[in-house]
């Protein structure tokens, strides 16, 4: 080590970030000493409030998961770094002052904003330089990063950089170099960069591969591959999911048609049903999860079909076993193919090429018109329901629609040059999603 950095003294930048809410300034306060303590010093903290008596309780964060209730505590940090200080009266938060220390080693160093050694894919972070120069000596830096890490600042030589890590990786190395005087010195850092939640998009592509790529707020994830062993995606019409569990229609000709249950996380693929070989059309062209139930439908002959979630290696032949409706049993839906079903509670609605119709179960099989007339006059060509705010989306005529459930106050969102071939809600996020063949979008 060099023998001037070896007769430094640490100092502490201090920064306050908080100011007082519903109090005047200043009556919550404190100081410490000395003024530049660096970590293994003790650092005396002293209550400098004027607010508060002998009853007071007082409550001190020292930022590293240490506490205190004294009034005018004594605190040594172990390990450079920037810390929060919050001092607190009698728990409420509108009497509270906070400051950020920045405690220096001896020699240059760098703390990071994550709490640990552990961050999240796509999560921002702060990396920052601790180096003490009183002498105003010649400083530069150079940050040396992983392939994964993006950096937000575009300059790898200031004193901080925000960088987030777009790959999981247990061991991530994060070095600075820094040159001060003339003399090098090189610190590094070991970080585990593991997966976070993110919403996600499962897309099945024309070459039979099912992806799924992660959204976060920072960027969109390279798609990752998670097609399925022995599964057949030739002709994939629909995907729904419920929590890990991937619903897969694939209206393929012949036996190959069938619709899959894949748990995403387990990795375990098993058939809800699938089509003997001697059917001419195969049922599973649109469906929809609602209660305890499974709703698929067919193309052309606008038949709904229905099965229990717990249903798994079901056979489909003539339909009579899952039939839930059909044509002459759906009185005014004589016209059109199906295009969509949506559920709301016991409310059954389905696109068609001249609307969309309402119906109760109780209406499907009374043999008389429902109550409430179809909504619209257009073909719709896909169709879903928002659970959460009770609405209906549809696709019309090359336009986005938004209505209410009792079919009140339609709304045209957006008009599409070319038809989305899927339509979701995302109600977590408050978008719309919907996708052509070659695109996904989403609207607030």
């Amino acid at each position: 080590m060099n023998k001037q950095l070896k007769t430094y003294s640490a100092v502490a930048a201090l920064v306050v970030m908080t100011i007082l809410s519903g109090c005047n300034k200043g009556e919550i306060d404190f100081s410490y000493t000395p003024a530049e303590p660096c970590c293994g010093q003790t650092i005396s903290f002293s209550n400098a409030s004027t607010k508060g008596d002998s009853d007071s309780k007082w409550e001190w964060v020292f930022g590293d998961g240490a506490t205190s209730t004294l009034k005018s505590p004594s605190k040594i940090y172990r390990k450079a770094g920037t810390y929060m200080v919050t001092l607190t009266l009698d728990g409420k938060k509108y009497q509270k002052v906070a400051k950020e220390i920045v405690v220096y080693d001896s020699i240059p160093s760098f703390s990071c904003s994550a709490e640990g050694d552990s961050i999240g894919t796509y999560e921002q972070v702060t990396f920052k330089a601790l180096t003490y120069n009183p002498y105003n000596l010649a400083l530069s830096y150079q940050w040396q990063l992983p392939e994964s890490a993006q950096v937000l600042t575009d300059d790898v030589t200031s004193e901080s950089l925000q960088v987030y890590f777009t790959q999981p990786v247990d061991s991530a190395s994060v070095t600075l170099i820094t040159t001060l005087g003339g003399v090098e010195s090189i610190k590094t850092q070991k970080f585990h960069i593991s997966r976070s939640p993110a919403q996600s998009l499962i897309i099945s592509t024309p070459d039979n591969q099912l992806l799924r790529q992660r959204i976060y707020s920072l960027d969109i994830a390279q798609p990752d591959t998670i097609t399925p062993q022995n599964i057949d995606l030739s002709n994939v019409t629909q995907l729904i999911t419920s929590g890990d569990m991937l619903y897969i229609f694939n209206m393929a000709a012949g036996d190959k048609g069938a619709i899959y249950a894949y748990d995403m996380q387990a990795d375990n693929l098993q058939i809800v049903i699938k089509c003997e070989s001697g059917v001419a059309e195969c049922p599973f062209m649109s469906g929809a999860l609602a209660g305890d139930y499974l709703y698929f439908a067919d193309e052309g002959n606008k038949h709904i079909y229905r099965l229990p979630l717990t249903a798994r290696n079901q056979v489909f032949t003539d339909g009579t076993e899952q039939l839930f409706a059909q044509t002459d049993a759906l009185t005014g839906f004589e016209t059109g193919t199906c295009s969509g079903i949506g559920i709301y509670g016991e409310l059954i609605c389905i696109g068609a090429n001249n609307g969309i119709y309402r119906f109760t179960e109780a209406d499907i099989n009374s043999g008389v018109a429902p109550a409430t007339s179809v909504l619209g006059e257009n073909a719709v060509s896909a169709l879903k329901i928002d659970q959460m705010a009770g609405k209906i989306y549809s696709v019309e005529e090359g336009k986005l629609m938004v209505r209410n459930i009792d079919g009140t106050y339609p709304a045209e969102l957006a008009a599409f040059v070319a038809l989305p071939s899927l339509l979701n809600i995302s109600n977590k996020k408050n978008k719309v999603v919907y996708g052509t063949d070659t695109d996904v979008w989403s609207l607030p």
